[in-house]
């Protein structure tokens, strides 16, 4: 029983011992948390100099006053013979000592530190070199002064061939090395190189990459870019593609090259795969500024429709059909001339160009909405009057309506031809003689409408030939499509015969006069015939008659020869497959002389 209540004795004194332990390291703890609230803590280095236990400002100072004894000191380097001292006593912030003892601090301020002690491995830390202005001037000198850059192999046409110019290698200073050696000097003291470290600048375009673009270049000399839209045809030059690219290093950073011509050239990657041939990549922008001086030639603006109907005279006032605008697509064109160069074979390029349609449709009660037939005539070498009569034969028949089922009569649409009615002197035959006379042109515009009528498929009614072949109707054109008329006996006549009304819309553009018929389309195709001349016969001795209006010594051509035929055509007029009109036309002319007139007006 005694044994039994002497047990807790022990108990209590090995409970007591452990609480005593534990109790002293926390008190030695709580000590050195006291000793260390404002000091670095022990095994904490900067640039290899011990730290622990001094106060931030204190670090501050010792390492500041070792680092001001090297920064006092200059330091001389040498290359190829020539001097250059470093001076960093202006550097007062060159090593950022600041940022290196605040971090030395912070450890085991910012977490619970006694557990890094326990570790017992040093903290090493280093102050980093910092670019002041001062040191960064000091380099931009000595690199100016040593630097020999490399040259890149550059391309130029000399007349129509490329020639190429090749790379070299360059040596220029190790900046790296040079921030390194002089940052491991601040921090050890100890003494860099005296040489000033270089090192090797590779062109960025080497020649064999130059010469492979070559290759690309020669094929577009042979072979210019050929660029169309409708009748519109633009070529792509060497020359113009040579104004419109750079040479790029690989991974596409462009390169500024002191040259007159400048090429694109690039490695590409493929699936992460680089591929080691280079390619012709044109500049974007200098392509752009390309296409756009061939934009000016095709854009047009949206035309909206118009149509003003003046009851009184019975006449359309103002029209106009409406147009689609026209945009030359950029981005696409320059996509698909881009993809052309790096062709096997460089294509022809067909322009990509958007349409805009108008707002608004044109409308109305008559049925006048789209384009049934044109006529063409061209009229260059006419003399000023004759060209005057010309647009003013035609704006009497322009904007004039035909309703469905009327006859169409030019004499009576157009009235008296005389100076009365506005007409001007110019050349006509009359009595076998050219001679002036009021309305010379007019038939003109006749033959025009004529050749309207047959494209648009409405019967013709009345239309007489010229009694001999007239250089002007010729132009661009073959024998045999003309429609004289003489006020009142000769007309012209033909028929509206479709279902609305049809309007005729006439306007001269250049040395052309264009006459074009606007209604409601029946589904009628005109098909016209090549024209066929039989019975040539040769024209007589050129006709020099003499002319008291022009100054003597004067000789000016008014007629032109011209042989006498036979000639003839067909127009065949379908609708939805059914022939409506199957027809010939004969014109039987005369030969005629040249003819000349001989001034004879005295001085």
């Amino acid at each position: 029983m005694a044994a039994l209540i002497q047990t807790p004795k022990p108990l209590r004194k090995r409970v007591f011992i452990p609480l005593l332990c534990i109790f002293t390291i926390l008190l030695a703890l709580l000590f050195f948390q006291i000793i260390f609230a404002k000091r670095i803590y022990p095994f904490i280095y900067i640039n290899g100099m011990s730290i622990g236990g001094l106060t931030p400002q204190q670090a501050y100072d010792k390492i500041d006053k070792t680092t001001t004894g090297r920064l006092n000191k200059k330091l001389e380097f040498t290359y190829q013979n020539q001097q250059f001292p470093i001076d960093l006593s202006m550097e007062s912030s060159i090593l950022n000592l600041q940022e290196a003892v605040e971090e030395a601090y912070s450890y085991g301020h910012s977490k619970f530190y006694p557990q890094e002690i326990f570790k017992i491995k040093p903290i090493a830390i280093k102050t980093t070199l910092t670019q002041n202005k001062t040191l960064k001037d000091q380099l931009k000198t000595i690199s100016l002064e040593i630097n020999q850059e490399a040259i890149d192999a550059q391309i130029k046409l000399e007349g129509n061939l490329v020639k190429v110019s090749p790379s070299q290698e360059g040596k220029v200073l190790d900046e790296n090395k040079f921030l390194s050696d002089i940052e491991n000097y601040l921090q050890t003291g100890k003494q860099p190189e005296k040489e000033l470290p270089t090192k090797v600048s590779k062109p960025k375009i080497s020649y064999e990459e130059a010469l492979s673009i070559k290759k690309m270049l020669d094929k577009v000399s042979l072979n210019p870019v050929k660029l169309t839209y409708l009748d519109l045809t633009f070529y792509l030059t060497l020359k113009d593609l040579i104004e419109m690219v750079n040479l790029t290093q690989t991974k596409s950073s462009l390169v500024s090259i002191p040259s007159f011509n400048e090429f694109n050239l690039s490695r590409v990657k493929f699936e992460d795969r680089e591929i080691e041939d280079p390619v012709l990549v044109v500049d974007q922008e200098k392509l752009k500024k390309y296409l756009q001086t061939i934009a000016q030639r095709i854009n047009r603006p949206v035309e909206e429709p118009l149509f003003n109907f003046d009851s009184g005279r019975g006449k359309v006032t103002e029209f106009r059909p409406g147009a689609n605008g026209l945009t030359l697509n950029i981005q696409k064109a320059s996509q698909e001339i881009n993809t052309a160069l790096t062709a096997e074979q460089i294509k022809e390029i067909s322009l990509p160009v958007d349409k805009i349609s108008p707002k608004n449709k044109l409308t109305n009660e008559m049925g006048i909405k789209e384009l049934i037939g044109r006529g063409i005539s061209h009229f260059a070498g006419s003399i000023p009057n004759r060209i005057y009569n010309i647009g003013l034969a035609a704006s009497r028949i322009n904007g004039v309506l035909i309703p469905p089922g009327e006859t169409f009569s030019f004499t009576n649409t157009v009235g008296d031809i005389s100076a009365a009615t506005g007409y001007k002197q110019a050349y006509v035959i009359k009595s076998g003689r050219t001679i002036l006379d009021d309305g010379g042109g007019v038939c003109q515009v006749s033959t025009t409408l004529f050749r309207a009528v047959l494209n648009s498929g409405l019967p013709v009614i009345n239309r007489v030939a010229h009694a001999y072949r007239v250089s002007y109707y010729e132009q661009q054109s073959g024998p045999g499509l003309d429609a004289t008329i003489f006020y009142p006996s000769v007309d012209f006549k033909f028929k509206n015969d479709t279902p609305g009304h049809v309007l005729i819309q006439s306007y001269v553009a250049g040395t052309s006069l264009y006459v074009d018929f606007y209604g409601t389309s029946d589904g009628r195709i005109a098909t016209v015939s090549k024209s066929i001349v039989t019975n040539i016969t040769p024209p007589p001795p050129e006709l020099r008659q003499d002319d008291p209006t022009l100054p003597q010594g004067t000789v000016k051509q008014v007629d032109w020869a011209a042989s006498g035929a036979n000639v003839s055509f067909s127009r065949t007029v379908t609708r939805n497959g059914e022939v409506v009109i199957n027809e010939s036309f004969k014109s039987n002319y005369r030969p005629w002389q040249a003819v000349f007139l001989v001034g004879t007006k005295d001085n």
